[in-house]
């Protein structure tokens, strides 16, 4: 039977596990910690289920070493799991996140990791200045220091491994990343400080930011318990930020309209992109990774089996729809299929201009001039320009996503059918984005109800009681009048 013994605000376990070869029993040990706000009596109970736990454990010789880095685990939960599990986009995400992370916990033994260490993480996270993302504009003339310091701004890119045209970038006064402005700032030996100055140094992290560390610590935390390593997931009580309610940004039909009249003005390869995406509701990815194969114009329908993705490291990839439930067939308008047919005799066009160096091999549905894939950001980039210079209020490409689902809702398509076209896995999951939507439709719902306004009985008509007259006395009241 395994012990206990109490050290503090902790209690140091201990089992046995038969003996060495020389006759020397040999011992495991793990540490338990009770939560916060556990009384005495809960602290006994789960003191001793933690024993059990932790023998069968021992005697199933799935113990393992507490004593291991979080920077050391993370890399072997990256390897045997996430690296197996996850998309690539995901997978990436989490290489980028864990390099923050380990900044801040790598160095702590799993053993000795608490929620109060998460906490300091999540709330340092949330403090100004801490931003990757944050952008430099010199404070100098750049190109005037190269000058004076003897070297071609060729060489002095090179020597701060810095590309040219990001270098002309810094030298014409345009933001940069921090990378960059250290680097050409330190090759300058000069402070970062006094090279360049951070532009919008108050803005924040966002909540769903920091609950995404969360969600990446806690996943790997969750599976050091389950091989062994730790008792207890520290991350399980750690204090978040709450989430501000935020509702989709989407257009209402008088502004979907304006959006497709501005686009007639637009190249025909954007105008159809954007047009059908408007149209079909599809993720970006979806839309990219359309193929036309997929297409199928008799019966006016699309069946989503694909997605096109970027990922640092891994470029434009091919993937599997985001869940089981995003591969999905979708009935479409005629309409839809009128702007894919106009927009495929300009492809058919472009094909054959290009001949041989026409770079489409799959039959993509939407490439670039020469046949290349979209370049997903690219698409993005151009939408944000257009919306800009056209004056529309300020959406991104995934409004037209929100703004379909959200006409769906408002005609009175059923929840589960609209949760079922945009590929969600769950209905709770299209209810909780489109609430706006839904409280919406179900004012407009409300009314319905004044539809027999003009036939029901007038207040006048009822005692002060409330109860309504009898037939005979509203008889008598009909005759006075008459």
């Amino acid at each position: 039977m395994a012990t206990a013994v109490k050290r503090g605000d902790s209690y140091k376990i201990t089992a046995s596990c038969g003996y060495d070869i020389s006759g020397k029993q040999i011992r495991k040990h793990t540490t338990w910690t009770p939560p916060a706000g556990m009384t005495p009596r809960q602290i006994a109970k789960e003191l001793e289920r933690q024993k059990v736990l932790f023998e069968e454990r021992v005697n199933s010789g799935t113990t393992k070493d507490g004593n291991i880095r979080f920077e050391d685990f993370a890399a072997i939960w990256m390897k045997d799991f996430a690296q197996k599990q996850l998309k690539v986009k995901t997978y990436t995400g989490y290489e980028k996140s864990l390099v923050r992370i380990n900044q801040a916990i790598g160095h702590i033994k799993l053993k000795d990791l608490r929620t109060g260490h998460l906490n300091e993480f999540y709330r340092n996270l949330e403090e100004t200045g801490i931003r990757a993302d944050l952008k430099y504009t010199s404070k100098i003339d750049i190109g005037a220091a190269i000058e004076q310091a003897g070297v071609t701004r060729t060489a002095f890119g090179k020597a701060a491994g810095v590309a040219g045209n990001t270098l002309r970038i810094a030298i014409s006064g345009k933001r940069v990343s921090k990378e960059t402005a250290t680097a050409i700032s330190e090759e300058l030996g000069l402070k970062l400080s006094d090279a360049f100055r951070l532009e919008q140094p108050d803005r924040l992290l966002s909540s769903n930011t920091v609950r995404s560390y969360h969600r990446i610590i806690s996943s790997c935390l969750g599976k050091a318990v389950k091989w062994g390593y730790i008792p207890y997931n520290p991350a399980v009580n750690a204090e978040l930020p709450k989430m501000p309610k935020q509702e989709a940004a989407y257009l209402d039909e008088a502004e979907a309209r304006q959006l497709l009249v501005l686009l007639h003005q637009e190249p025909i390869k954007y105008r159809a992109m954007i047009t059908f995406d408007l149209l079909s509701g599809l993720r970006r990815g979806e839309l990219l990774g359309l193929r036309w194969q997929d297409v199928d114009f008799e019966n006016q329908t699309i069946t989503i089996v694909n997605t096109l993705n970027y990922a640092p490291g891994a470029g434009v990839y091919v993937d599997t729809p985001k869940n089981t439930t995003s591969a999905r067939p979708l009935k479409l308008s005629p309409t839809a299929f009128s702007m894919l047919l106009e927009y495929k005799r300009w492809q058919d066009d472009q094909r054959d201009a290009c001949g041989d160096y026409w770079k489409d091999t799959v039959g993509r549905v939407f490439t670039g001039d020469d046949g290349a894939p979209v370049f997903p950001d690219s698409l993005t980039k151009w939408f944000a320009a257009f919306v800009k210079r056209s004056g529309l209020p300020d959406v991104h490409i995934h409004s037209l996503r929100h703004t379909y689902a959200s006409l769906m809702i408002a005609d009175g398509t059923p929840l589960p059918v609209v949760s079922r076209r945009l590929g969600h896995a769950q209905v709770s999951t299209t209810a909780n984005i489109y609430a706006h939507a839904i409280a919406s439709a179900d004012e407009k719902a409300a009314q319905i109800a004044e539809k027999f306004a003009d036939v029901v009985t007038t207040p006048e008509d009822c005692q002060a009681t409330g109860k309504r007259k009898s037939p005979a006395k509203r008889r008598g009241r009909l005759e006075l009048v008459g």
